[in-house]
């Protein structure tokens, strides 16, 4: 299994790939592999990649050579070896330090060996003493990142961030379609075959699990009676208060939750328009909305900045979940942190291109709700800022739309901001903007 972890440390941290993908990749070509190697794999591989820099930060003061100036296969070896170490209590530590060494020889680094085994058996030695002073390394979060971070919401709150990215729950959430089965009934289902669940936290029909699941196994998947949705994803179609008979164009739509979100509140009547940019994107869009048996959806190859004379002014809703930095989703992709700023910067100008094309959508009075999964200033706040003073759209309050815990001054005047560490969520945005004239 080291070997696998190698595979996905190293195409993520040394060839920008996406721990995701490179991970789903070998279940399907290892489908042989039990539900331990399966565990144990995710745990090494993710956890190596999320705590790089903390795990970098001790092996700078034991080693010396520093990491950056290691061959590939050595640092990539003493940074899986290391997290065994340090966060794996089931494995042997000398297990672990043994395993290093052999595994850098099949790398190619072979005349690293002793190197290898040596700075291990030292952090061994040192394991309870083992210290790190500054707090971006300890939150294994890359400083330029925890010093915007800080700026933007204090250091305090920031601890509180960086922590919460840190503790991976491995939970599932779900999103009970009830107007086909009663949240209670389906919860009842679930815990007759074991399963564990408890209700969730800001919407209704969520749904949290506990532990690992292959959701296609779940009770209710081939009905349909289910589909994966994080409660802060329920957000937008709640705030967008979408009623019956409504138009409603989602513009980013794949994976297809939130179209499906705003199925439900059709209750089949009006129409949607699912698109994305590619016919991969639709694609899944399809095969979701299929296997929850929703009729009468439209589908479309379209990007999403460009404008459409075809569609304007027909929408009463537009769901525009843009392409963001996923700041706010780090505890779920770590190597997001890595060139989260760099990302955010460029996607600025596509994010108020989208924006605008969606504007002309809207019939006048019309609603778009605004959403990225990011806590990043310049890709929320500002942008519905400049959305006001260039798009003839204008904030309205979100509260009547949100359960009481979530109410506050900034939903009051049409924005929430998810905190990780502060709510019990990921990081994410939402505004409601209407269009107050004819664009």
């Amino acid at each position: 299994m080291r070997e696998f972890a190698y595979e996905i440390v190293c195409g993520t941290l040394e060839e920008d790939g996406h721990s995701d993908e490179l991970f789903h990749a070998l279940l399907q070509e290892h489908k042989e592999w039990s539900s331990h190697q399966k565990s144990f794999l995710k745990n090494l591989s993710y956890g190596t990649i999320e705590r790089c820099i903390e795990l970098d930060g001790l092996l700078n003061q034991y080693s010396r050579i520093r990491v950056r100036q290691m061959d590939l296969p050595v640092r990539t070896v003493l940074r899986m070896a290391l997290y065994e170490i340090r966060y794996m209590d089931q494995v042997p530590e000398s297990a672990s330090c043994n395993e290093a060494v052999e595994l850098v020889k099949r790398k190619g680094g072979e005349k690293y060996a002793s190197f290898v085994n040596g700075v291990l058996r030292t952090l061994v030695r040192q394991k309870d003493s083992l210290e790190i002073k500054k707090e971006w390394v300890r939150l294994s979060l890359p400083k330029e990142l925890y010093e915007h971070l800080s700026a933007s919401y204090g250091k305090k709150t920031v601890k509180k961030i960086g922590e919460a990215f840190l503790e991976r729950r491995g939970e599932i959430t779900l999103h009970v379609r009830t107007d086909r089965i009663a949240v209670d009934v389906f919860r009842d289902r679930l815990n007759e075959t074991g399963i564990t669940c408890r209700p969730g936290y800001y919407h209704k029909d969520a749904l949290i699990l506990e532990g690992s699941h292959d959701i296609r196994e779940l009770p209710g998947y081939k009905e349909g009676l289910f589909f994966v949705q994080d409660e802060s994803s329920m957000l937008p179609v709640l705030c967008a208060g979408i009623r019956p008979g409504e138009c409603v164009i989602d513009v980013c739509s794949a994976p297809g939750g939130k179209a499906m979100h705003a199925l439900m509140e059709l209750q089949g009547k009006g129409g949607l328009l699912a698109r994305d940019i590619s016919e991969g994107k639709v694609s899944r869009i399809r095969e979701n909305i299929k296997r929850m048996q929703f009729p009468d959806v439209t589908f479309q190859v379209w990007d999403a900045a460009v404008p459409d004379p075809d569609n304007r002014e027909k929408a009463d809703v537009v769901l525009a979940d843009v392409p963001c930095s996923g700041i706010g989703i780090i505890g779920r992709k770590p190597e997001i942190k890595y060139h989260a700023l760099e990302s955010a910067a460029e996607l600025v100008p596509l994010q108020r291109n989208i924006c605008r094309a969606s504007a002309g959508l809207l019939k006048p009075g019309g609603v778009m709700i605004y959403s990225t999964c990011t806590i990043h200033h310049a890709e929320n706040e500002e942008n519905v800022m400049w959305m006001e003073e260039k798009l003839g759209l204008e904030r309205e309050s979100l509260d009547e739309y949100l359960p009481e815990i979530l109410r506050n001054r900034m939903t009051a005047q049409g924005m929430l901001q998810m905190i990780p560490g502060i709510q019990q969520s990921d990081g994410f945005f939402v505004a409601r903007l209407k269009k107050v004239g004819r664009g």
